[in-house]
């Protein structure tokens, strides 16, 4: 059995690591989802959407990583999540997160509006209450 934490992606362009991955079971990639969040820190790194692809299978456990990065100092990073990822998640899930979004949409910090992020939570927060 592959150690997943072998596969964790050593630099932005590591598609090595990401076609094994590929081949790992969930409970396999489960113990590294932290990590490959941080492959979604800039959305114009190579293997940024391959690393979206393998996290998009799972649901509930994705949760307590990405309220991590809404929760942190870094802006940029919460508008990737946001724009890239979060944005493509079912409603049952993004309506865990509605906390966070009505947080990062009436109560920004000046890096979260400098990136947009209070204006793309807003927009999220619409298309679910649609």
């Amino acid at each position: 059995m592959v150690n997943p934490h072998d596969l964790i992606p050593k630099h932005k362009s590591d598609f090595d690591s990401i076609n094994q991955l590929k081949l790992c079971s969930k409970a396999e990639i489960r113990p590294i989802i932290p990590e490959l969040f941080t492959w979604l820190q800039d959305s114009n790194w190579p293997i940024s959407a391959e690393v979206r692809n393998i996290l998009f299978q799972f649901d509930m456990e994705l949760i307590p990583v990405i309220r991590q990065i809404l929760n942190s100092n870094d802006s940029s990073w919460k508008y990737f999540v946001l724009i890239h990822f979060c944005k493509q998640l079912p409603n049952a899930l993004l309506g865990k997160l509605t906390y966070e979004l009505n947080r990062l949409s009436t109560n920004p910090s000046e890096n979260d509006k400098l990136e947009e992020v209070d204006q793309i939570a807003q927009e999220m927060l619409r298309t679910f209450y649609r």
